[in-house]
């Protein structure tokens, strides 16, 4: 009986331990600008190439610039990180800056911390060849003041 007992609150202990493949949704969205004025780097895009590549596809010319919707959401396991989030794949970070005013701008609007914000993206650069790495980075489209930013 306790051995019975003892593999059970293992079995729930792992359950409620390890977090389970997260699915991201938006509770919101930026409201679009009219022209498209991609103005914010996703910083550390550099160490995410392999998922970026992923949402690329394949090869089919030497460069990309494909646009994407985007999920802004607070990194749980940072502090004041914000991650960008394309098909439920992390591509990047928000700069330290921009991620100080998504809190901002998150506490202005009276939103939950848990809430991921939409937003277009361009993914754009080159793939490389047999002697160099593909070099592909992520912008966002973003007022250039990001507290001017509306939220639908």
């Amino acid at each position: 009986m306790g051995l019975f007992l003892l593999i059970i609150i293992i079995f729930i202990t792992v359950l409620v331990m390890v977090r389970p493949n997260t699915r991201y949704k938006p509770s919101g969205k930026f409201k679009e600008l009219t022209k498209n004025k991609f103005r914010h780097e996703v910083s550390s895009a550099t160490n995410f190439q392999r998922p970026l590549i992923t949402i690329i596809g394949p090869e089919i010319e030497n460069t990309v610039s494909k646009v994407v919707s985007a999920l802004l959401i607070i990194d749980p396991d940072k502090v004041n990180a914000i991650m960008v989030v394309v098909n439920n794949v992390q591509v990047g970070y928000l700069s330290e800056e921009d991620a100080e005013k998504f809190l901002e701008l998150l506490k202005d609007h009276h939103l939950s911390k848990f809430t991921g914000l939409e937003v277009k993206a361009l993914i754009y650069g080159e793939w490389g060849n047999d002697h160099e790495i593909s070099n592909f980075k992520v912008r966002l489209n973003l007022p250039k003041n990001l507290e001017d930013s509306e939220i639908q």
